[in-house]
């Protein structure tokens, strides 16, 4: 059962999708944060009251209040992030035409159905942060936004925390005092098992990718060595006066190994949502 009406949700985002757009724009940043948040707590207690009687008494009335709340917690977490960002919204919206404007409310739309049925509200920040890198674009796809916000909404926290390690590994200039896998591990009490689960699964979304480490010399010195031990016991082993104990063969070591490493695709995924640039962070 679905605690609040699939009409009363419509309307809600567009009541939002619209008041946001025009209190950013036609207020001062500083007082749009403070009515963004008024305004939409207002529209939210309205849906809310409707709703109220349609609580069902037992296990379906918990579920429904359960749903109920984390519907009520995301808007309100939506609404403190959007206002944190009102500034620069404000500037990018300012150079947009009413045709990019549209399209951007649409997004906003299809952004607001991912806030509601969110179960990690923490993710909403990165939500937030997507919208203003939209909003920083002149033209940017349905498909696009549909695609990243998919990912996003697949990952879990410590998905992300392992995915920003992984950007801080290869772009932070500063790695004596970076976060490290085993912050990461103790922050969301994971084994090393765990931990390198969650990179097969970033490995397997596209957010990681292999990298051989390639030492092509030293393998070719070892893959020659190898066969000159192979060439000698074949010799021994098929001369009839040999007495003696054939020599040990041994697996030849090499030293390439592939190695997981953030993508492409993770790079621009982490700049999209997380907010961070590498050029910062190596400090050019």
């Amino acid at each position: 059962m679905i605690t609040v009406d699939q009409g009363k949700k419509e309307d809600l985002k567009e009541s939002i999708k619209d008041t946001a757009a025009d209190i950013i724009l036609d207020v001062g940043s500083e007082a749009a944060a403070e009515v963004v948040k008024e305004t939409v707590t207002g529209l939210l207690k309205e849906v809310l009251v409707d709703t109220g009687a349609s609580m069902i008494p037992g296990i379906s009335g918990a579920i429904s209040g359960y749903k109920r709340a984390r519907f009520e917690r995301n808007i309100k977490q939506f609404t403190n992030e959007l206002s944190l960002k009102v500034e620069d919204l404000r500037i990018n919206l300012e150079q947009k035409t009413a045709e990019q404007k549209e399209q951007l409310d649409q997004l906003l739309a299809y952004i607001l159905d991912y806030v509601i049925d969110e179960q990690q509200e923490e993710k909403i920040e990165f939500m937030v942060n997507g919208f203003v890198q939209m909003t920083e674009h002149e033209n940017i796809t349905e498909d696009f936004v549909l695609t990243y916000y998919d990912v996003l909404k697949e990952l879990r926290l410590v998905d992300i925390s392992v995915l920003r390690l992984m950007y801080t590994s290869f772009y932070m200039f500063d790695q004596a005092n970076r976060e490290t896998y085993i912050d990461v591990m103790e922050k969301h009490g994971i084994s090393l098992e765990q931990y390198e689960s969650v990179r097969r699964n970033l490995h397997r979304r596209g957010l990681l990718t292999t990298k051989t480490d390639l030492n092509i010399n030293d393998d070719l010195d070892q893959i020659h060595k190898t066969f000159k031990e192979l060439f000698a016991y074949l010799k021994k082993l098929t001369n009839p006066r040999f007495k003696g104990s054939l020599p040990t063969l041994r697996e030849p070591k090499f030293k390439s190994k592939d190695n997981l490493q953030i993508s492409k695709f993770g790079r621009e995924f982490v700049h999209f949502f997380l907010n961070m640039d590498n050029d910062e962070m190596t400090g050019q």
